[in-house]
């Protein structure tokens, strides 16, 4: 019994380890080979409770991650690898119109699509200059210029048209935000240390 608990123990950290090594993408996010992979990958630590063995299981899994690893590798330097294992964006919208042969190509219906654009928040397809699905499933879309939000910029340029002379006389510093301990390494507040003479 303990050398059942002790080998699933071994898989979870195993596991959890070479999936993290693997990228951090939902499953959403994933291109079929990864999610190939990872199908593969749940087989194998799932076959071990079988009682395979320990080493062989693990060792698969590596092989799996490796490949998987490989692959992005050559998706990231080489675009006809990237566009023979996860495909491109295809138009589904173009200048406010269904491209519906397109829709058909990649099996989705309009409701399907409509669907997908009331969820980006979006209540009419002809304020849609280009419209996309990505290769990973997810919807991409440009507005066009009317249908648009406000952005802090349009507003100054709106602001100083009306007001010339309520220009602003100089920049306020940037405030810090949830990245700056991202982008510097340090908490809000603290700054580096200085370099050692």
């Amino acid at each position: 019994m303990w050398t059942i608990i002790g080998s699933s123990l071994v898989l979870a950290v195993a596991g959890v380890i070479l999936l993290r090594l693997a990228g951090r993408k939902s499953i959403a996010q994933m291109a079929p080979p990864q999610i190939t992979i990872l199908l593969m990958i749940g087989t194998v630590l799932g076959s071990e409770v079988g009682g395979k063995g320990v080493r062989y299981s693990l060792a698969a899994v590596a092989v799996f991650v490796v490949f998987l690893t490989g692959l992005e590798w050559l998706t990231v330097h080489w675009n006809r690898a990237e566009t023979l294992l996860k495909g491109k964006a295809v138009t589904v919208i173009q200048e406010g119109r269904l491209l519906t042969r397109n829709l058909e190509i990649l099996r989705i219906s309009v409701d399907d699509l409509e669907k997908r654009l009331r969820m980006a928040g979006l209540s009419r397809i002809e304020d849609i200059k280009n419209g996309t699905i990505e290769d990973n499933g997810e919807l991409g879309y440009e507005l066009f210029p009317h249908a648009r939000p406000l952005t802090l910029a349009d507003m100054e340029k709106l602001l100083e048209q009306r007001f010339p002379m309520s220009r602003r006389q100089g920049e306020e510093p940037a405030q810090k935000n949830l990245f700056t301990e991202i982008t510097t390494g340090y908490p809000p507040g603290e700054k580096a240390p200085e370099p050692l003479q």
